[in-house]
């Protein structure tokens, strides 16, 4: 503020130098909502004063420990001197100073020296030990030097930090303090360039070789020249800011994801109004095939490799909700792709009362969730077109995060750590945080839980221990997400699950296939209705099914140039309870059988359907040649009906009256085709009957 105008308080920016005048009314009120900071000007210039002088520090809580106790001692003699002058007493240097010749206190100094301890209330720097003895914790200075501790005291506003120790100031100062060469600081910062690189080289070599590739001119040479010591540079390092090595030896990305500044935003208020996805591989080693580690191998192939993939690691796709941090949906899988992008969804948005009863949960999971809001970071398993169109159909706004920026995504994450050290590491397979952390202990031989079981373990930790463990996350204040839960569904609620047509089309498996006079049969599971028979009609057409493998009694069908969405049921009701992987184990089950019990069985089959082939007397021998005619005789047939008959023109003509073809006497009256009527005017003559016919003497039959 530069004056006072008629209008209102003439201002200058400080950077700019751009005057305004802001309207009284205006400043008030910033002062008043506290948006604004008022200072003046001579309390600004002392105050960047104070921080020249003690190098940035301005509160006595900046202050290291030990300079706190130097600065409590002075404090204590400065406020006793400051109160002997308000007594009237006369405190000069030399009064305030030891007798240099008999080495005592003058009675100045002692009073001086009895108020410090009583303004110190007892502390051990100024205090008195048992036995009355003075300390020697302070060491008391002339009175030269006390004086300057009040000049300083009062010069920058008695504020205390002005009394802080700056011995280590004195001598010259900046470059001028600097013992080594010009050369030398050169050598030092052309080490600390090259350890300041991605691939992380280390100290030791890194100075020997760059002793041997530094050039140094003679002149310098001639001066005495030496490398500086590799301690030397390594106590440059550690002055160095921890912010400069991350992004030197950890790159742009990952030095920003370990340094960058934090966020402490609440992100959501609603349940479902924001989740975060993200995948991680496991570490632990799980047996597909359980404890038996066996199996049948055909002499005919023995010595080949047995199968890859039995023991494997597994992949975890988890969603959290970041209002309420619940579990959403946990999916474990041999690969992170789409699909199972797809189950997770499928499973945060669907109740999970069923795996509660498989693996023995005792409290409830989270309920179904509508996702207004997805963030996940740029992987493979959520990068692609289904999955992104897949949450635009159900109403969820995709958020694609950024790679090694751990503020895009900070929640997520957060549950991979518990899951590993709480869950993961007392499990037999554990590999270890990174590779060769575990060197007496074989993670692949040690693999005894199957897939299930593991997905077990880690259902249970979800529901029945990370809820009822309190978070203090951002937002959180130590409340557990249940409790976080029940308060957000009182306060906010939560957004609107998607329907069970909106999940089957969006979220479901789709398959196109014909139609049959039982409906549709999609992985050999019946579905029909009357909508689809009538949209069939008696015909074969094609059409996308949609399924939902988490609930198969109905399904949704959609053809092209169709405008209804069709729906149908299932019609094998064994099927009506069970998901879609259910079935599917159900008939792989029943695939896989015994390949010798079933050779038996087709044996038995085989067998008694050729004796009653052989009973009924409609198959021919197949070793009688007579037995492949009647093939050729049905090919015969087919060339006879296959050619095209032509039928004479007709003759108009004389013939014989009904009854008398074969009389022979001649006196049967001739009878002849109608003809068209003669037009007016014209005679029509008929002609005599000819018999054309011999006489018969021999029978021809």
């Amino acid at each position: 503020m530069t004056g006072l105008d008629r209008d209102g308080y003439a201002v200058e920016g400080q950077e700019d130098g751009e005057c305004l005048t802001l309207s009284f009314s205006r400043i008030e009120e910033a002062i008043r909502q506290g948006s604004c900071k008022v200072t003046k000007p001579a309390e600004e210039e002392k105050r960047k004063a104070l921080l020249a002088y003690t190098g940035g520090y301005e509160h006595f809580d900046q202050l290291p420990s030990e300079q706190q106790d130097i600065v409590f001692a002075r404090l204590a003699v400065v406020l006793a001197i400051l109160e002997m002058e308000e007594e009237g007493w006369k405190l000069t240097q030399r009064a305030m100073s030891r007798n240099a010749r008999t080495g005592t206190n003058g009675p100045v100094r002692k009073e001086l020296m009895r108020r410090a301890r009583t303004f110190a209330q007892g502390d051990d720097v100024l205090g008195t030990t048992r036995g009355g003895r003075v300390t020697t914790g302070f060491d008391w200075p002339q009175g030269k030097t006390l004086r300057k501790y009040v000049d300083l005291y009062l010069k920058y506003g008695r504020n205390p930090v002005a009394l802080l120790d700056c011995d280590h100031k004195k001598g010259p100062q900046g470059a001028a303090r600097r013992r080594m060469s010009t050369f030398q600081e050169k050598f030092i910062a052309y080490v600390m360039e090259n350890w300041l690189k991605v691939t992380k080289p280390k100290l030791g070599p890194l100075v020997g070789a760059a002793r041997a590739e530094f050039q140094v001119p003679p002149a310098e040479l001639a001066r005495g020249f030496t490398f500086p010591s590799i301690t030397s540079i390594r106590t440059r390092i550690k002055a160095m800011s921890h912010v400069v090595i991350a992004l030197g030896r950890s790159g742009t990305r990952q030095g920003a994801n370990l340094k960058g500044a934090g966020s402490t935003d609440v992100r959501a208020l609603m349940y479902g109004e924001k989740a975060e996805i993200d995948q991680t591989y496991l570490s632990i080693f799980t047996d597909g095939k359980g404890a038996l580690c066996a199996r049948n191998i055909d002499p005919a192939k023995e010595g080949e490799a047995l199968e890859n993939n039995e023991i494997r690691r597994l992949w975890l796709h988890f969603m959290v909700d970041i209002a309420t941090r619940l579990p959403l949906a946990w999916i474990i899988a041999e690969s992170a792709d789409a699909d199972h992008s797809h189950a997770l969804l499928r499973m945060a948005t669907r109740d999970k009362t069923k795996e509660r009863i498989r693996y023995g949960c005792k409290n409830d999971p989270a309920p179904p969730a509508g996702l207004l809001l997805t963030s996940a970071d740029n992987g493979t398993a959520i990068r692609n077109s289904t999955v992104y169109g897949s949450e635009l159909g159900i109403g969820a706004i995709v958020l694609t995060g950024r790679i090694y920026h751990a503020t895009d995504k900070p929640f997520v994450e957060r549950t991979f750590g518990p899951i590993q050290w709480k869950v993961l590491n007392f499990l037999p397979g554990y590999t270890g945080s990174r590779p060769g952390e575990l060197e007496g202990y074989d993670p692949k031989a040690s693999a005894e839980i199957t897939h299930d079981a593991l997905y077990g373990f880690i259902t249970r930790f979800l529901v029945d221990e990370h809820p009822f463990r309190p978070h203090r996350g951002t937002g959180m204040f130590g409340a557990t997400p249940l409790q976080k839960f029940e308060e957000i569904s009182r306060s906010y609620g939560g957004i609107e699950v998607p329907s069970a047509r909106d999940r089957c089309l969006h979220l479901g498996v789709k398959r196109v296939m014909s139609t049959t006079s039982e409906g549709v049969n999609p992985f050999g599971i019946p579905f029909n209705s009357t909508a689809l028979q009538r949209f069939a009609a008696g015909q074969s057409k094609k059409a996308t099914v949609h399924i939902d493998p988490d609930f198969l009694q109905r399904v949704v069908i959609t053809a092209e140039g169709h405008r209804d969405v069709i729906e149908a049921n299932m019609t094998m009701t064994a099927f009506n309870d069970l998901n879609l992987e259910e079935v599917l184990d159900i008939k792989k089950d029943a695939a896989e059988a015994n390949p010798k019990l079933r050779e038996l069985h087709n044996d038995i089959l085989l067998e008694a359907r050729a004796r009653r082939v052989r009973e009924s007397g409609f198959l021919t021998d197949p070793n009688s040649p007579s037995g492949f005619r009647t093939i050729e005789a049905l090919e015969r047939q087919a060339d006879r009906l296959s050619q095209v008959a032509i039928r004479p023109e007709p003759i108009s003509g004389p013939t014989a009256a009904p009854g008398g073809v074969m009389d022979r006497t001649g006196q049967t009256p001739a009878h002849r085709v109608a003809q068209p009527p003669a037009q007016s005017g014209t005679r029509t003559q008929v002609p005599a009957a000819r018999n054309n016919f011999a006489p018969i003497k021999d029978s021809k039959l």
